[in-house]
């Protein structure tokens, strides 16, 4: 419990500095750059991205399922034999997808890049390829340090690379535009990916059976990772593009980034949890996996159910605040999709034991169920209602998945969500919001967030005490974080619950 504590808390603290340097780096290009040009930047960002999840292989999913089973199982030899041969099958894969990612760029995406010079969108193309082959090295280091669960020098990387990440999109987006800000994502991936030489001298090797049992469940990974990313991706840029312009890509891009400040929460969160529920998974240990899928399910919900719904309430004063008064479109985006968020962001623990125990087949088939809906309703609403159509289609179709996956885990695998804790918690979530929602609407300004934010706290945290939350979750759960934490966080610990 403390080294899950411990990598949980590191895990975390990794992934936010990254996605906090992410966040604060968009805001700053939206305002540099202005609704058009962050529509052709975020086109840019999609193509990167979707190559990246491609070329990827799933095998960042092997790493984190197979190295902790391996390790233990006390099998050292095949552990380091698996990462040196996965390691070579990245890079290749990487030059391939590289390949195909400029070519894509340079033809069919052409018309949706244009760009004062021809000079200039080359630069661009050029860029975003430098970006995706630094990329695919990072992500391969970055989850070997997942899978090894060496979680303390994950986040020290991951730090250094968030002020790099920050610093050079602030700096570029200002001289450069476009191309200043893809140099950014370039800097913030150029410590982890230069590490990748110590994966590369380690001697390939995967046993017979275990190389069957790999490629099995890599394949299924990775077509369900190209499908999620198209599932809870930003697929209907494709649709906004080109039934409505890249003026809309560009509130649309604003408004997910809202979003996004609380969906990356989770994974973030629960980035031990995978080779948690796989270490369990090898030792056999049902009864502790179900445990902690209820803890963690709960636990997360306690946090994302209210940040999102409070976010989508203080929307409207919040999304002018961060990208400029010219993103105002934006707003009713963002609050659709946040409301979204609170119930589709919960599916992350479900997702991870499903991946856990080998589950992939079905996941392939609940994601590609979520890419058929988000082809239909795209070309449904979208050309219809624009903008807010691209929002419930994402909606809709993300809180599809999820209750399909749930509604999975509960029938076949016999686990079953918390229910009780789930709707003690969104009592008290929509309460926090409404009182936001009521600061804002009739203050405005700075003035309402500096009011409507401790107010919703303080709400909230009322209401949990009422509901008595955390008894509902787990009696015993304070006492024993309390009893594993170091001694000298226990005061604070106790005092928070």
């Amino acid at each position: 419990m403390a080294s899950f504590l411990r990598n949980t808390i590191l895990g975390f603290g990794s992934g936010a500095a990254v996605a906090l340097a992410g966040f604060i780096g968009n805001a700053i290009t939206a305002r540099l750059l202005g609704p058009d040009q962050l529509g052709i930047f975020a086109y840019v960002v999609f193509c990167v991205t979707i190559a990246s999840i491609v070329a990827s292989l799933g095998i960042g999913v092997v790493q984190q399922r197979f190295i902790p089973n391996l390790r233990a199982e006390g099998k050292d030899d095949e552990a380091d034999g698996l990462t040196g041969a996965l390691t070579r099958l990245s890079m290749l894969a990487a030059v391939v997808g590289g390949i195909a990612l400029f070519a894509f760029l340079y033809w069919p995406g052409r018309d949706a890049t244009t760009m004062p010079s021809q000079t200039t969108q080359m630069v661009v193309f050029v860029l975003a390829l430098v970006w995706f082959l630094f990329w695919r090295a990072a992500e391969v280091y970055q989850f070997y340090l997942r899978g090894e669960q060496r979680f303390g020098e994950l986040a020290r990387i991951s730090a250094v690379s968030a002020l790099l990440k920050l610093a050079v999109i602030a700096v570029g987006a200002w001289l450069f535009g476009i191309p200043g800000a893809l140099a950014g994502f370039i800097a913030g991936n150029l410590l982890p990916a230069v590490r990748i030489a110590r994966l590369l001298r380690m001697r390939p090797f995967i046993g017979h059976v275990l190389r069957g049992e790999v490629v099995r469940f890599a394949l299924a990974s990775w077509a369900t990772g190209v499908l999620g990313a198209l599932v809870f991706g930003r697929t209907e840029i494709l649709f906004l593009e080109h039934y409505t312009g890249l003026g809309a890509v560009g509130f649309f891009t604003a408004a997910v980034t809202v979003a996004e400040m609380a969906v990356q929460l989770p994974p973030l969160l629960l980035s031990a949890l995978l080779p948690r529920f796989s270490e369990q998974h090898g030792l056999g240990a049902q009864d502790d996996m179900q445990r902690l899928y209820r803890t963690m399910t709960a636990l997360i919900a306690m946090l994302i159910v209210p940040l999102c719904l409070g976010l989508a309430a203080i929307a409207p004063v919040l999304v002018p605040l961060l990208f400029g008064s010219e993103f105002h479109d934006s707003i009713p985006v963002a609050s659709v999709l946040l409301i979204a968020a609170a119930i589709s962001s919960l599916g992350v623990t479900t997702f991870y034991l499903l991946q856990s125990v080998g589950k992939t087949g079905f996941l392939l088939l609940s994601n590609g169920l979520g890419l058929v809906g988000t082809i239909v309703l795209g070309f449904i609403l979208v050309p219809r209602f624009g903008l807010i159509g691209a929002a419930w289609s994402r909606g809709a179709v993300q809180v599809s998945v999820v209750l399909i996956e749930t509604w999975y885990v509960t029938r076949k695998l016999q686990i079953y969500p918390p229910y009780r804790a789930l709707g003690a918690i969104a009592v008290a979530s929509v309460a926090q919001g409404a009182v936001a929602y009521f600061v804002c609407m009739e203050l405005g300004g700075m003035v309402a967030l500096l009011i409507a934010i401790p107010a919703a706290i303080i709400t909230y945290l009322v209401a949990l005490r009422i509901l008595s939350v955390t008894r509902i979750i787990d009696p015993g759960l304070r006492d024993r974080l309390i009893t594993k934490a170091p001694q000298r966080l226990r005061p604070v610990i106790s005092r928070i619950f």
